[in-house]
């Protein structure tokens, strides 16, 4: 075996072809993991069986993370993009010259019969949420996630924040994304899962709709001070009800503004600029230029205008009003969901 420096520092291995290993001929960079999405983890397993169920799922691995420490394994689609972290390797396109196999579905696993014949058969369908997910791995990151209707969808997991497990369904970051948009592009989702995003509130309803929830939400302004809220039930009802959103049980380091104020989100309609469901005059969508829960109109404004700090502009920005009034646009803000039954 072969070891080497890499101009950027980090390790490079080069198993030789006279090793049996299955993963003989891949490079091997050490202390590096695919950012994602991670279509599939399988726990205590070897590298050169982590090799092989990535071969059999040919449509859609591409190339491997493994955790040697904890014989952990996260099989990955086609991407570049990759993150330094400790304890892990991350192996190269992973080869498959079966014609067999490459001719399976998505949706199947080549299986490798003893008469060296193969065989599609229906894969497992795979983790529902991140809450399943976080059985298995305790990585942040792009996993590949399982709902009704949609099938197989990615979502971002956020597997440190109060013991991990989060589904995030919106997150702000740089003001990089526009979240001032209309019904129907809240409703499929928009923006990068890797950066700012809305995951889209007909995938939010179907996710939801698999068993009991809780919500949290983090906060931080523009002098790394933070804050939280968290509700121990949500629910959001189907596009014909207009997404209507449903919490209780508040917690937090800050008073509640989602059921506690005289704007909650409880029982309150979507609203974009080109779809008015709030009980207010006016389209409060329109006036404070998000997409949101809003009511009449609101007590914090996640979607609004990515205003960076102090402002002028009452309510237009990502704001909370308990923690800085209406007159501060936070720096981040993130939304995410995690089953609990």
């Amino acid at each position: 075996m072969k070891l080497t420096r890499q101009q950027d520092g980090s390790n490079y291995e080069y198993l030789s072809d006279d090793t049996t290993d299955q993963s003989s001929s891949l490079d091997l960079i050490h202390e590096e993991r695919y950012v994602g999405p991670v279509i599939l983890v399988m726990k205590t397993i070897g590298q050169k069986q982590c090799v092989t169920e990535c071969q059999a799922r040919a449509s859609l691995c591409k190339r491997i993370s493994y955790k040697r420490e904890d014989l952990l394994c996260e099989m990955v689609s086609s991407t570049e993009k990759t993150e330094p972290t400790s304890k892990y390797i991350r192996l190269g396109e992973i080869a498959n010259d079966n014609v067999e196999c490459m001719s399976c579905l998505p949706s199947e696993k080549c299986v490798f019969l003893s008469s060296e014949k193969t065989y599609c058969v229906k894969d497992k369908n795979g983790p529902k949420d991140c809450t399943e997910v976080h059985n298995l791995s305790s990585q942040s990151g792009l996993y590949r996630v399982s709902i009704p209707v949609f099938g197989h969808v990615t979502v971002f997991c956020e597997m440190e924040a109060d013991d991990g497990g989060w589904t995030v369904f919106q997150r702000r970051l740089d003001g990089s994304e526009d979240f001032y948009r209309t019904w129907t592009e809240s409703k499929d989702g928009f923006g990068n899962l890797t950066d700012e995003f809305w995951f889209g509130n007909e995938k939010l309803f179907l996710l939801l709709s698999q068993g009991t929830y809780e919500l949290r939400m983090d906060m931080s302004d523009f002098n790394n001070q933070t804050r939280y809220i968290k509700y121990s039930s949500v629910s959001v009802v189907d596009e014909a009800s207009k997404y209507l959103m449903s919490l209780s049980g508040f917690s937090g380091d800050v008073a509640d503004c989602f059921t506690a104020t005289t704007n909650p989100i409880h029982i309150i309609k979507f609203s974009t600029k080109d779809q008015d469901n709030d009980p207010y005059g006016d389209n409060c969508a329109t006036l404070y230029k998000s997409g949101w829960w809003h009511n009449k109109c609101h007590c914090s404004n996640p979607n609004g205008l990515y205003l960076a700090g102090d402002t002028g502009l009452f309510a237009e920005g990502i704001t909370y009003n308990p923690w800085l009034t209406h007159y501060y646009s936070l720096k981040t803000i993130k939304l995410m969901v995690r089953r609990i039954v």
